[in-house]
């Protein structure tokens, strides 16, 4: 599975093999997918460093509260994707399509013309800080440097 099909994966858990096989070929030496290895994250990441994109995992209890009922039977649910267009201290430039996209999305314009007229947004007309669309039921959010760049795509469920 390409990067920007992960969205799909929101849900799924860290006992889920659908979740194991997308992520596998993207996941380098310590960012190995298993279940323990989430189980015993502190932070609840795991990150695809060489990739630029963030996976986000949520208590199974915390994650039913906010989103619903999660897709699989693990402990730990995906509940936020984040790729990094710019990259960040932890992670390489995400190179690839935009989630839920088929273009690249590094600077505000890309973002409305792959996404549209955002359904909320902060900032000035001249100083966007952040935009959020929702995109086939999943929420799309765009933060922005002071030059419209793109520092960071998050996808995650909608609020239940």
């Amino acid at each position: 599975m390409t990067p920007e099909l992960f969205p799909q994966l929101l849900g799924l858990t860290n006992t889920d093999e659908a979740l194991h096989q997308a992520v596998a070929p993207h996941a380098q030496g310590d960012a190995a997918l298993t279940p323990a290895r989430i189980q015993k994250l502190k932070s609840d990441f795991l990150m695809l460093t060489d990739l630029g994109v963030v996976l986000s995992f949520s208590a199974r209890d915390a994650f039913t509260r906010d989103y619903g009922a999660p897709r699989g039977e693990g402990p730990r649910v995906l509940s936020s994707i984040f790729y990094y267009p710019q990259g960040s201290e932890e992670v390489e430039p995400y190179e690839g399509l935009a989630p839920l996209s088929d273009v690249a999305v590094e600077i505000r314009e890309e973002a409305l013309a792959a996404y549209g007229e955002p359904e909320a947004s902060d900032g000035e007309d001249t100083a966007i800080e952040w935009e959020q669309w929702v995109v086939q039921g999943t929420e799309i959010s765009a933060d922005y440097d002071e030059d419209g760049e793109v520092l960071c795509l998050t996808v995650a469920l909608p609020m239940a």
